[in-house]
């Protein structure tokens, strides 16, 4: 599944480039198809690190809304990646969390997949 999300991703960058919003939306979920810089990351305890975890989290609290992000969380912490809030940080990433879920979920499906 997160090699499906990874490949979906990078086609979905690359049809949407023009389109600003969209693409925005997806380079900031980007941070979830780079498994090496987090690890680096969370090696340093660095924020960016936390920011990343606390964003996962967040998105995994739709699971119940999307079946498939449940399954992908669970794959994200196989890969290393924590599910941990950190209060009082408030990032980027947290923001517009509704639109990152739904095309976090529509890149778990095929519809990118070529």
């Amino acid at each position: 599944m997160y090699k499906q999300f990874c490949k979906n991703f990078e086609n979905f960058l690359k049809i949407n480039k023009s389109q600003g919003y969209r693409y925005k939306i997806a380079n900031e979920i980007k941070v979830l198809t780079d498994v090496d810089t987090y690890l680096k990351l969370k090696e340093k305890k660095h924020n960016k690190y936390k920011e990343i975890s606390n964003f996962i989290f967040e998105v995994s609290q739709y699971k119940n809304q999307y079946p498939d992000i449940d399954k992908f969380i669970w794959e994200l912490w196989g890969y290393g990646f924590d599910i941990e809030k950190y209060d009082g940080l408030n990032t980027k990433l947290n923001n517009k969390i509704d639109e990152k879920v739904k095309l976090i979920d529509l890149l778990l499906s095929t519809h990118y997949w070529t």
